[in-house]
């Protein structure tokens, strides 16, 4: 049986006491008390201790004889353990994942298909975006846990002493501005392309096409695809755009924010808490719109999902166990604790996102805007086949064009003969 390390009067909240397809699904096999579900997750503890031990011995109640081993990892070494256990052929029996290395897992066949095990019932409770993070050729490899949309967090502060009254919405409506941004002593913004998946966010968000259809080749070497690739090449070399961005993380972009060099931080809402405690003069500055838009108005949406390996002991278990921690009423009670999305409409639904308080915070309407682009959020970079060398193998052909080693559609051109070359492996 679990055990909480909570005291034991401590009582469950109602959202975990729910006896719903759980239960319906583990009937036949509960009175097995060998039934021991290893559950991996990542960067929970010490934070969400008792929301993941109230929701998990709920699940036990429910399903009597299902015992839960709850394991908590840190997010830098469960990839890592996760590809030994799979290699060792004793793999824990649920893993929370984010899509690209998922990804990897099942196109090497150590991943469960879902879904034919999950019932289209369930499954239509999710938004498709977020079961498209983990789906390869047309199957279904993870269920979505919860989700995040990036809102924009505008340096009000700085736009005024540029001279600039509206709030951008696009990049390109940003952009117009970075002379008299800079003028005025500040960047209009920071793209961390130093992360492997930034350009290829940047492109799609233009409406560019990154892979064929039958995913054997590169699919952005367009009139499109070099119109976007140009654009972000000229911003670097026209100085619009920092020359560090060619290196930054997204965690030296915050900091930058931060400071206040820069003047729009695309971001997920958690990142106001964190201005708030490091920052409260720039917070006091501060002002929430939508996510920055590139051509196409596309808004992107980030995942973190939860997989069951081929090698697990305890499939049937393990995946009546994600459906119950993603369903609608724990994701709610989860979301109210972080600043997260829910995957499930309609824990989206619910008046905590769509319903403002009567004197609303910075968090409050941030959470809202990202909440209400959940309808129209895509995934924005499908899972990829060798994602990293592809990744890789486009930032170095923006880093040619961006310092003049070729020109912009030679730099694209070769990134494409490079993808089609790398997928043919």
């Amino acid at each position: 049986m679990f055990r909480s390390k909570l005291p034991a009067f401590r009582k469950l909240p109602a959202f975990a006491l729910t006896m719903g397809l759980a239960a319906t699904v583990l009937t036949a096999c509960a009175s097995d008390s060998g039934n021991q579900v290893e559950f991996w997750t990542m960067g929970l503890k010490p934070q969400f201790t008792g929301y993941m031990e109230d929701t998990i011995a709920a699940f036990e109640q429910a399903n009597p004889g299902v015992d839960v081993d709850w394991i908590d990892l840190p997010a830098s070494a469960i990839e890592q353990k996760a590809l030994s256990s799979v290699a060792g052929g004793n793999p824990p029996d649920l893993i929370n994942l984010n899509p690209a290395f998922s990804s990897k897992l099942a196109r090497q066949g150590a991943l469960v298909e879902l879904g034919e095990a999950v019932p289209a019932d369930v499954l239509a409770q999710y938004y498709p975006a977020s079961l498209d993070a983990t789906r390869i050729d047309g199957k279904l490899y993870g269920l979505p846990w919860y989700l995040s949309t990036q809102v924009s967090v505008i340096n009000q502060g700085n736009l005024s002493k540029a001279g600039v009254s509206d709030l951008p919405k696009t990049f390109r409506e940003l952009t117009r501005h970075a002379s008299a941004l800079q003028k005025a002593g500040f960047q209009p913004f920071l793209p961390s392309f130093g992360d492997g998946n930034k350009l290829l966010e940047l492109l799609s968000m233009d409406g560019v096409t990154l892979l064929s259809a039958d995913g054997k080749k590169a699919a952005f070497d367009t009139p499109e695809g070099r119109a976007s690739f140009a654009y972000w090449v000229g911003l670097y070399k026209d100085g619009a755009i920092a020359k560090e961005s060619l290196s930054l993380d997204h965690r030296e972009v915050v900091d930058r924010f931060q400071a206040g060099q820069t003047t729009v931080l695309p971001a997920g809402p958690q990142f106001l808490t964190l201005i708030k405690q490091n920052a409260p003069e720039l917070y006091a500055q501060l002002e929430v719109g939508p996510q920055l838009a590139g051509t196409s108005g596309k808004v992107g949406v980030g995942v973190m999902n939860l997989v069951v390996p081929k090698g697990a002991k305890h499939q049937e278990q393990a995946i009546a166990l994600a459906q119950f921690i993603t369903n609608a009423e724990n994701q709610l009670a989860f979301s109210k604790l972080v600043p997260i999305l829910p995957s499930v409409k309609e824990a989206a639904q619910a008046e905590y996102f769509t319903k403002l308080p009567e004197n609303p915070t910075l968090e409050d309407r941030a959470r809202q805007i990202a909440a209400q682009q959940l309808e129209r959020a895509e995934l924005l970079v499908p899972p990829l086949p060798r994602h990293d060398e592809l990744a890789k193998a486009l930032n170095q052909a923006f880093q040619n064009a961006a310092l003049g080693k070729m020109t912009s559609e030679e730099a694209l051109s070769k990134a494409a003969a490079d993808w089609d070359r790398i997928l043919s492996k």
